[in-house]
């Protein structure tokens, strides 16, 4: 009896094992569960049946372990237990607790399994309806079904793949959905017509990833079929570039990039500019920072304005480095100035003191408090260092993530009521509301951009258009308000219908040409954010005969990374040994003759 005792509590301590370790899955965690309870009763039943065959025993104990599950024990087959001793209570207690669970646990697999059986009849009769299905229930895919429900006016079904109680946590009750255990890829859909987008808004993004690739494999065929993929990384891009998407329009959602996208258009960045300098500080140079940083090096490309950007970071040597190896030309290109100390050090108060014209500040460290100090510091000292009015007061954002702080900033006022005018973003809610993925702006306005190239009617996310192509067109679109900016400075409202009627009040060849070379340049920095360096002719001359192709994208190598005024030489050469009839400088007068028609466009379709 000893040795079973043993042998049964290892197997009950190997399946509540098991058991934690499954996740995401409470029907596999309860079989489990029953097979250890089963396992386990069988051994400890094994010396109470007293066959002389061992193996009839065992096939017996087998037997009586299994009629447990139904309440029906023969009790009186645990009578022989000797309850004088710890041993014989320990045993008979074990056996009368798995006599309790197992019945119990079963009930719950077959409740559950009749659970699954209803959602999945619920599922099937509403296949003809707009379908919105997300990995699974998380914050972030709540926040998105919300959003949905609003500017759709709660038309569709929405099903949440990879339900499970733990999820319990989470309150559905504002959305009416369809939860199932499956996960995301095992969901069946019909080849009818009904539209369906998915989300895949899983904590993991290798997960989203994965899950993208299978569902294009599954559905690349399927007409009406959206995906929203929320992964970060650079490799993603690459990886779904590759792949061949079929029908199914695909959107890559990278959150940071997304949120400082939006923050750059409702924030511009010649805010409170003085003398036609856009001065930025950067507090805290990580992967937020660094995003920042890269769109700024190519939305600061202002008309009229000179970009100057100082980042603050206690380890911005190694962070520069890092950048030198990741975007090769900018240093040598652009002003920017990297402070290795902590924002609180003499030495970066000290090198920010001399900075005069300071107009627009990203705050962005390891958490919230700092961010909410560093930027409480920095708005005093400004106001402090203005010996002319004790008013200077530039744009100061801060990276806050969590909701309720984020709230509260806004209206943050020191001890006397004075507000301390700081901008908080990048909570939740700026990730998955406020237009960043549904109805994204920005989206909106490229996909205008891009058919400015193609007049094609195509879908901006269809046809394999290459992440490259859409994220360039992006960052079109953003500028395109700057453009506008730079042209009518004081007359600029900010309405993109009022600002186009004036801007083609101004519009002449000359200005065209002037537009079009800061087109030039905003392109160029943008090509070198990505990692994009010269090409000379020389160069093209011998990658050409294995690319066919001008540029080598592989390389990151690009002929047309020169001043606009040279352009047209390198065309020549060009020309001379291709047959392609290069044309340079066209794209981007290209982009200024169309810009009136792309925005009136965009206007339009809002």
């Amino acid at each position: 009896m000893q040795l079973c005792f043993l042998l049964a509590l290892i197997v009950t301590v190997v399946s509540i094992f098991i058991y934690l370790n499954i996740k995401n899955n409470i029907k596999l965690k309860i079989l489990s569960t029953i097979i250890g309870g089963i396992v386990s009763l069988a051994i400890l039943v094994f010396p109470l049946l007293n066959e002389e065959n061992i193996i009839l025993n065992g096939i017996n104990s087998f037997f009586y372990s299994l009629q447990s599950i139904g309440i029906n024990q023969d009790l009186s087959i645990i009578s022989s237990i000797n309850l004088n001793s710890v041993l014989g209570i320990s045993y008979i207690v074990y056996i009368y607790l798995i006599f309790l669970a197992l019945p119990l646990l079963t009930a719950s697999v077959i409740l559950i399994f009749l659970s699954d059986i209803f959602v999945k009849l619920k599922f099937e009769l509403n296949k003809n309806k707009k379908l919105y299905i997300f990995s699974e229930v998380n914050e972030k895919s709540i926040f998105v079904a919300k959003d949905i429900l609003i500017k759709e006016k709660n038309q569709g079904i929405f099903i949440f793949a990879n339900y499970n109680r733990e999820n319990n946590i989470y309150d559905l009750n504002d959305i009416k959905c369809i939860k199932l255990s499956q996960d995301i890829k095992n969901l069946k859909l019909s080849n009818k017509n009904n539209k369906v987008t998915y989300y895949l808004i899983s904590k993991d993004e290798e997960e989203n990833l994965n899950n993208s690739l299978a569902l294009i494999d599954k559905y690349k065929n399927r007409k009406n079929t959206k995906i929203y993929i929320v992964n970060n990384s650079k490799d993603a891009p690459i990886i779904l570039d590759s792949t061949n998407k079929g029908e199914i329009e695909l959107e890559i959602v990278n959150e940071v990039e997304r949120v400082i996208y939006n923050l750059l258009d409702k924030y511009p960045l010649y805010l409170n500019a003085i003398n036609n300098k856009i001065s930025i500080l950067i507090i805290g140079c990580g992967n937020t920072g660094k995003e920042f940083l890269k769109s700024v090096i190519w939305c600061g490309q202002v008309m009229g304005y000179k970009l100057q950007i100082t980042v603050v970071d206690i380890k911005a040597d190694i962070i520069k480095e890092e950048l030198e190896i990741d975007m090769p030309e900018i240093f040598k290109n652009y002003d920017i100035t990297f402070i290795n100390a902590n924002i609180k050090s003499k030495e970066a108060i000290s090198k920010i003191k001399r900075i005069s014209d300071i107009n627009y500040i990203f705050v962005s460290m390891e958490n919230d408090n700092k961010n909410i100090d560093s930027a409480i510091i920095l708005r005093r000292l400004f106001l402090k260092w203005d010996k002319s009015n004790y008013n200077r007061k530039p744009i100061i954002n801060i990276w806050i993530e969590n909701e309720y702080k984020k709230e509260q900033i806004s209206s943050l006022v020191n001890e006397r009521a004075s507000s301390y005018d700081l901008n908080a973003f990048g909570s939740i809610k700026d990730m998955y509301l406020d237009n960043c993925i549904i109805d994204f702006k920005i989206e909106q306005l490229a996909k205008q951009v891009h058919l400015s190239y193609d007049k094609k009617d195509v879908d901006f996310h269809k046809y394999n258009l290459l992440e490259y192509n859409k994220r360039s067109s992006r960052a079109t679109a953003l500028h395109l308000k700057y453009k506008l900016y730079s042209v009518l400075r004081e007359e600029y409202t900010g309405n993109i219908k009022k600002d186009l009627e004036s801007y083609n009040k101004y519009l002449t060849v000359e200005l065209e040409e002037l537009l079009s070379i800061n087109e030039h340049d905003r392109w160029s920095a943008y090509m070198r954010t990505i990692g994009y360096t010269l090409a000379t002719v020389d160069d093209v001359k011998k990658y050409i005969v294995k690319t066919s192709d001008y540029r080598h994208h592989l390389c990151k190598m690009h002929p047309a990374l020169v001043s606009f005024d040279e352009l047209k030489q390198v065309d020549d050469c060009l020309n001379s040994f291709t047959s392609q009839n290069i044309s340079l400088e066209e794209s981007d007068r290209k982009i200024i003759r169309n810009m009136p028609e792309i925005l009136a466009k965009y206007i339009n379709k809002e």
